[in-house]
């Protein structure tokens, strides 16, 4: 028999406040994380078209603005974000939804009753790599809305950049719509779109449009980071982690050039070629960007070329390493995620590379004719003083520009799973 001592007494009582704090604890670890995502969407402003899972996806992205520059944790896919980080996106967070209409293919939302709309694909490039031919071709499908190529706005515009080089009457037309000098805000934005396709999508469910802006591949706008972070070597998070963010079913292509015949066709603009030989501008090349990795990290100096005095001449040189700008989106939206063609192959057969294009972004196959007649429109933005000078690359540097990009390109091999962005080297 056991016997019962004063000390065997206190043992259910022990028994029984351990289990209620257990309970306790348990129901706080369960309710408390409900709370703070329920204040989170009402402040946010999220009630009227809530989804839990996607909420919830937000708040695991607000949280790691909470996180310390040199914590741990971090959001899929990106790296650390500091709480100071939070003015980067936090126009976004307040304005853009966390669903988009069902009843309409291209991203849009109801604001106050006003139809907004959001790019439904994203066409990434670089310069004389046939950027605007494929845009020319792809907006002729009729479900797809002729927008403004290159508004610039994620990257550049965002952070207070003005200048007018292309687009001018209709950036001014939006800024003055906005009531507002600067083209910061996404006010102006979505003003863009409001104004050149908002209507006929209102008319026409099945309508998209699309952002070719070429700054959205290697563009990070006016780097404030910096300012903010001296400390730091690298950009904390790039544009491809914030468009996924908000877009995460954003269809992306690109289209790419080997980066040999880039670089010989952008020394070829202008009169670059008269001032020196390619030789000595390749050179230069070299020397600007050991001068700047020498202080600093590659993707710093691919990234922030703006900062030096030869930006220009680095942002040629840097610009043909497609594996480092790729490798943000394909991390934020998955190698499977994005159509990547080449110029080359949309050269040799352009009516596959076009069908493929508007296979992937899901429109409807167009008739043998049709297509005919829009591959027949003359090629757009066509360096035609690079052809008529009829000057070729010599044998000697070919190969030392081939050097120079191979390694380069067998990691963009790896990163596509397409052999063809080797270009043959």
């Amino acid at each position: 028999m056991i016997k019962i001592t004063q000390n065997n007494r206190r043992l259910p009582i022990f028994f029984v406040g351990a289990a209620l704090c257990f309970v306790i604890l348990f129901s706080l670890h369960t309710y408390y994380p409900n709370i703070r995502l329920q204040e989170y969407q009402e402040s946010m402003g999220f009630t009227h078209f809530y989804d839990e899972s996607k909420a919830r996806e937000w708040l695991e992205l607000q949280n790691a603005f909470d996180v310390n520059i040199s914590g741990s944790e971090s959001i899929s896919r990106g790296k650390p974000l500091a709480k100071e980080w939070r003015p980067y996106v936090e126009e976004l967070f307040e304005r853009l939804p966390s669903n988009f209409s069902s009843s309409h293919r291209n991203p849009c939302w109801y604001e106050d009753g006003t139809l907004r709309c959001l790019p439904y694909f994203y066409q990434l490039g670089s310069y004389k790599c046939g950027t605007t031919d494929l845009w020319d071709k792809v907006v002729q499908h009729p479900h797809v809305i002729r927008v403004a190529k290159e508004p610039h706005w994620w990257a550049w515009r965002r952070f207070g950049y003005t200048s007018l080089p292309i687009h001018r009457d209709l950036v001014l037309k939006i800024r003055n719509i906005t009531g507002d000098r600067d083209d910061h805000s996404l006010q102006w934005y979505l003003n863009l779109y409001s104004y050149q396709a908002t209507e006929a999508i209102r008319q026409n469910r099945k309508l998209v449009f699309g952002d070719a802006s070429i700054s959205n591949l290697w563009g990070l706008g006016d780097y404030v980071w910096e300012k903010k972070f001296p400390a730091l070597e690298e950009p904390p998070f790039f544009l491809a982690s914030v468009i996924r963010t908000f877009q995460p079913n954003a269809k992306i292509t690109a289209i790419l050039r080997d980066p040999v015949e880039k670089l010989w066709t952008t020394y070829m603009l202008g009169d670059r070629y008269k001032k020196m030989s390619f030789k000595k501008h390749f050179e230069n090349l070299l020397k600007a960007s050991a001068a700047c990795e020498k202080k600093h990290s590659f993707k710093y100096c691919a990234f922030m070329y703006r900062n030096f005095p030869s930006s220009i001449l680095s942002n040629h040189l840097y610009q043909g390493i497609y594996y480092v700008y790729l490798k943000e989106w394909v991390d934020a939206f998955g190698a499977d995620n994005i159509h990547v063609i080449t110029l080359e192959d949309w050269k040799n057969d352009t009516v596959s590379e076009l069908n493929s294009v508007f296979q992937y972004l899901d429109l409807d196959p167009l008739p043998k004719e049709t297509m005919a007649s829009i591959v027949e429109r003359s090629a757009k933005n066509v360096n035609k003083k690079a052809k008529s000078r009829n000057m070729v690359m010599s044998q000697q540097m070919r190969r030392r520009v081939k050097s120079f990009y191979r390694p380069w390109n067998e990691k963009l091999v790896e990163l596509l799973g397409d052999q063809k962005f080797m270009w043959g080297y």
